[in-house]
């Protein structure tokens, strides 16, 4: 017989998974957002005249990380508090709900896959905004992005009732998944070596991330007009960091 304590460390995971989803897209999307009304209104040229474009970029997506981790903490207290109060208030204070929810396990793996699906998803959404002068022209450019963004959602139920399954090892290892489907993981658990290989392979899509976008926002930040196609912006990722594009298609 399963008791009420298993079934809820078996579904646990679902609720950090959305936590998790919820934190990184908000953030990530703050993140365009302030971009683009940056360049629209010229700030970013007063900013950029006294330190470098990556300099920038690191310290906008620096900052909303610190902001998110409050964020994301407060909510941590305020689910903690509330399973463990809740039970005792319903007569059922031997569920330890509580415990589950702060569960060691649960809350490393909630803040590293925050920070990583967070620094991920930032840098592409920082570049994408550093080349729109406006909401409306990036939208077309983070269709690429947000659908990846959505799989993990409609996949939660089935990671969730396979932990360890094929589909579950699989999509661990594609980088714009791994933060989502490793916390929905979280009950299984994975065994230890895949913890290691998807946290070596998340810091090493992360710098590539950062990369290319300090190559994006070099270029796009102050780049006015139509913005460019994308084409263009993998045009730009083959540049070396000093080097200025050739003349746009169409100038």
């Amino acid at each position: 017989e399963v008791s009420a304590v298993d079934t809820a460390r078996q579904w646990a995971p679902m609720i950090f998974v959305y936590l998790l989803w919820i934190a990184v897209f908000t953030n990530s999307q703050a993140l365009l957002t302030n971009t683009i009304e940056e360049k629209s209104t010229r700030v970013i040229e007063v900013l950029l005249s006294s330190i470098s474009p990556f300099e920038l970029m690191a310290g906008k997506i620096a900052g909303m990380a610190a902001s998110g981790l409050t964020v994301v903490g407060t909510w941590a207290i305020c689910i903690g508090i509330a399973l463990t109060v809740v039970p005792e208030m319903l007569g059922a204070s031997g569920a330890s709900f509580g415990g589950i929810a702060v569960d060691p396990l649960y809350l490393l793996s909630f803040i590293f896959y925050f920070l990583s699906g967070y620094l991920l998803y930032a840098s592409l959404l920082v570049g994408i905004g550093s080349v729109c002068n406006s909401l409306k022209e990036a939208q077309n450019l983070m269709l690429p992005i947000m659908i990846p963004l959505m799989v993990p959602l409609m996949a939660m139920v089935l990671i969730s009732q396979d932990p360890n399954g094929t589909l579950a090892r699989v999509m661990s290892f594609i980088p714009l998944f791994t933060p989502f489907i490793m916390m929905n993981r979280a009950a299984g658990p994975p065994p230890l070596w895949e913890y290691l290989a998807t946290t070596v392979l998340m810091i090493v899509s992360i710098y590539l991330a950062v990369r290319g976008a300090g190559k994006v926002f070099r270029i796009g930040i102050l780049m006015t007009g139509k913005p460019p196609r994308l084409r263009e912006i993998v045009r730009w990722l083959t540049l070396k960091e000093d080097v200025n594009p050739p003349e746009r298609d169409g100038d």
